[in-house]
């Protein structure tokens, strides 16, 4: 006998996976161009010049407190791997978006 939060979970997979692979799209592109260019924009100011100078100061600062014992060395690894996930986002999603489209 199923439980009643399995049914819902077997729905709402059902559901997810049908929205999932519809081929159409259910809005235009044109919709989406003012949240676009603010996304763009976000994207432009968190690896441009100021940002590329702050993470550059932010990893100096925590090598030289890591290398002076000041703080732990794993939260000089967590900085250093924020800086590469900041300025790799944009490879990465590029990587999982192309893989997904590829399919059957």
């Amino acid at each position: 006998m199923l439980k009643r939060n399995d049914i819902v979970l077997v729905a709402t997979l059902a559901v997810l996976g049908l929205t999932a692979s519809a081929d159409m799209a259910w809005a235009s592109a044109s919709t989406f161009q003012p949240l676009n260019t603010a996304m763009s924009a976000v994207l432009q100011f968190m690896t441009g010049t100021f940002a590329t100078t702050a993470a550059t100061v932010a990893v100096a600062a925590v090598g030289f407190l890591a290398l002076t014992s000041r703080i732990p060395w794993s939260w000089a690894f967590s900085v250093v791997i924020g800086v590469a996930l900041i300025f790799g986002a944009a490879q990465i999603v590029s990587s999982l978006t192309s893989g997904m489209s590829s399919g059957g």
